[in-house]
């Protein structure tokens, strides 16, 4: 996947499309892959908009999407609006549920940290078939059709409070029942070590609420954090990454710079687990800096090293004076410590991704991709809501089977590793959420969503960005060539000459990168002063004074991203200059150079790899053995190869090309036709050739004679023949 757009107002409907919202919306706030919650088989996506206390369902569809969305449009038909309360800071978290109820059909929960004079709500709506109107309001929900989850300390005489669904998520199968279970953060809980609240999914069903405070292990159960943690303020589903067949959690906690991991289990789970009780059996912590803010963001990263076990991405996204890190840290099947100091992370165990510049924050959101660029590797999202003074950058990191290094930069993003989109205006705050949106427009592509809530003077925007198949660049096909010089004879290769049998097959254009190697003179590529413009470079070859015979170089190809290399064969020979009159020049044994002049000239090469210009006049060349270039130049003039491949050149004037069997196959660069001859020696005639594309045959050894450039030969007939 080429980098499909920079900036988000590129956006066309094509490769996108933004999604608008209203008034004070401040939309994007909070952004997810809802699932399938209509049961049409296509993604659908969850956007929250705290600033009225609303969140949106997008559904997916295959018609396409205009450039744009205005969430006033939703009609139930494409989408639906949910209301709650601003006061509650509704929707400042929202999510995929999984299907909590098992009926098939995915579900929603949003949290609202603010609600019950702080303790928090979160609320969870089914997925239907049945269809859903215009907007649902959560006064409606009866436990048939969704259910409030309470928080449990609303503000105290201290002022604090839990701010339940401060963070809300899908936490997979975490008891392996076959049902999928619910997360939710209060990270200001237990007078800020926080805690965090995983409730089981169920066949049996749900009143219209349930009290936090009721969960009892049979239906749920509480994670503590410890001191002053904040654990809760993020949290997610891990996937399955210690690899037992059971998903695990990841819990953010960036009072204290960590994170920690839960294990899932068939063994069933007490009311309540203390973070500081992992041993690396049941989970393990892992260590950050504090003032980093690690753990303000966390996710899942799927595979992304595609070793088939689950990954994880964690924020922290004031590392580095504000330019912010992630890392990334790999699942293993080897198990874990009790903790992990992401120090200690090398590139076998994961790697970091550092930021780009000072205040940027990147990492203060983090998520998995899904795959974007269709290579069946999970891919990551980072957002740096400040980047850009404040137009935000999201960063779409490649996963690989190649392996990782210690450390990404995001400012070495290529087309290979990755990509960055910009926000389009300062104070956007694009990428302050970023989640995987699933495959919303059924093109069987992983897409994304970000989210800009400062976007349109505080409506909020969130832009939906589609995957797009990986174009697998081959690396460019280099073909070997050869070429003559005489003597103590320096001489320029055009790069376009050694191009001109060169091909990549994915269309790109190539360009000549550099030479080496050169034995038996030297070679050096040069740009003819128009550094921008490859197409004039050539190359200066200089033989070794008093040399004859194969000189050699090689030059390397490339399509801009990939290169190979051929190279070329310098046939170093004797120049021999008849100069004016009639002259008759014969060659050594070795690579010859042979230039007739003015004159009616007899030219014969005789052994070796020899050059012959016929020059003015009606001229006789004559190769030999090996394989020779031979040019009639102007007049009419009669070539003959002789044994070996041959090119063979009229030029100017009625020629006559020599033909022979079992003397190779030579290759007529100009051959015109009812001007030119093709001459037919050694008993050979017309009746005893086939044709095919440039090819000429004899039809019972099915021996290519010659290939004509430019020619069908289907077109010749016997008057373009002539016997010699």
């Amino acid at each position: 996947m080429a980098n499909p757009l920079s900036n988000f107002s590129s956006l066309d409907g094509n490769n996108g499309f933004a999604i608008n919202g209203n008034g004070f919306d401040s939309l994007g706030n909070s952004v997810s892959n809802g699932g399938d919650v209509n049961g049409d088989h296509i993604d659908d996506l969850i956007i929250g908009a705290p600033g009225t206390g609303k969140s949106y369902v997008v559904f997916g569809s295959t018609s396409g999407f205009n450039a744009s969305l205005d969430l006033s449009n939703l009609n139930g038909s494409n989408g639906f609006a949910i209301n709650g309360n601003a006061s509650d800071f509704f929707a400042a978290s929202v999510s995929s549920a999984g299907d909590i109820n098992h009926d098939g059909i995915a579900d929603l929960i949003i949290g609202a940290p603010g609600a019950a004079l702080g303790a928090g709500q979160s609320y969870v709506l089914f997925g239907s078939t049945t269809g859903f109107n215009a907007s649902f309001d959560l006064s409606n929900l009866n436990g048939s059709n969704g259910f409030a989850i309470n928080g449990i300390n609303g503000r105290n005489s201290d002022g604090l409070s839990d701010s339940s669904g401060n963070s809300v998520s899908n936490a997979g199968d975490i008891n392996h029942d076959g049902i999928d279970d619910l997360i939710i953060g209060a990270s200001n809980a237990a007078s800020g070590a926080g805690q965090s609240y995983v409730v089981f999914g169920s066949t049996s069903g749900f009143n219209v609420s349930l009290n936090l405070s009721d969960l009892n292990g049979s239906n749920g159960f509480a994670i503590n954090g410890n001191g002053t943690d904040s654990s809760g303020n993020s949290v997610s589903s891990a996937g399955d990454v210690n690899h037992d067949g059971i998903a695990d959690l990841i819990i953010g906690a960036q009072g204290t710079g960590k994170s920690y991991v839960v294990f899932g289990s068939t063994s069933g789970f007490n009311p309540s687990l203390d973070l500081s009780g992992l041993n690396g059996s049941n989970g393990f912590a892992i260590n950050g800096n504090a003032s980093d803010f690690f753990g303000a963001s966390v996710s899942n990263a799927g595979d992304i090293n595609n070793d088939r076990i689950d990954d994880l991405i964690i924020g922290a996204y004031n590392a580095a004076s504000g330019a912010g890190q992630s890392y990334v840290v790999f699942g293993s099947t080897s198990g874990f410590n009790a903790s992990l100091d992401v120090s200690s992370l090398n590139g076998s165990n994961g790697f970091a991704i550092k930021g780009i510049n000072e205040n940027d924050v990147s990492g203060y959101s983090v998520s998995a991709a899904g795959d974007v660029n269709g290579d069946n590797i999970a891919d990551l999202i980072i957002g740096a809501p400040f980047a850009s003074s404040g137009a935000g950058q999201t960063y779409v990191v490649f996963g690989s089977s190649s392996g990782f290094g210690a450390t990404l930069d995001l400012s070495n993003l290529n087309p290979s590793k990755g990509f960055a989109i910009n926000g389009i205006n300062g104070t956007d705050f694009s990428a302050i959420s970023v989640s995987a949106a699933g495959d919303i427009n059924g093109d069987n592509i992983d897409d994304l969503i970000v989210g800009a809530p400062g976007a349109s003077l505080g409506a909020g925007q969130s832009y939906v960005i589609f995957g797009t198949k990986a174009q697998v660049n081959n690396a460019p096909v280099a073909v070997n060539d050869t070429v003559t010089t005489a003597k103590n004879t320096a001489f320029f290769i055009q790069v376009n000459t050694l191009l001109a049998n060169d091909r990549d097959i994915d269309g790109n254009s190539l360009t000549i990168a550099g030479v080496s190697g050169a034995i038996n003179g030297t070679a050096v590529l040069k740009n003819n002063h128009t550094p921008n413009n490859s197409a004039d470079d050539f190359i200066l070859f200089t033989p070794i004074k008093g040399f004859t015979g194969a000189a050699t170089f090689n030059y390397t190809v490339s399509d801009g991203q990939l290169t190979s290399t051929a190279k070329v064969t310098v046939e170093v020979g004797d120049r021999l200059f008849g100069g004016n009159g009639n002259d008759n020049i014969k060659g050594t044994p070795g690579n010859d150079y042979l230039d007739g002049g003015n004159g009616k000239d007899s030219l014969n090469g005789g052994n070796g790899n020899d050059t012959l210009l016929g020059g003015n006049g009606n001229d006789i060349l004559v190769g030999g053995n090996g394989k020779d270039i031979l040019d009639g130049g102007k007049g009419d003039d009669r070539l003959s190869g002789g044994f070996g491949n041959d090119i063979l050149t009229g030029g100017n004037g009625k020629d006559k090309f020599v033909l022979a069997a079992t003397q190779g196959t030579d290759k007529i660069t100009d051959f015109c036709k009812g001007t030119d001859l093709i001459g037919l020696s050694g008993g050979l005639s017309f009746r005893q050739l086939s044709f095919t594309g440039n090819k000429i045959i004899v039809t019972d050894t099915d021996e290519v004679l010659a290939t004509l450039t430019g020619i069908n030969t289907k077109t010749l007939t016997a008057a373009n023949f002539t016997i010699v």
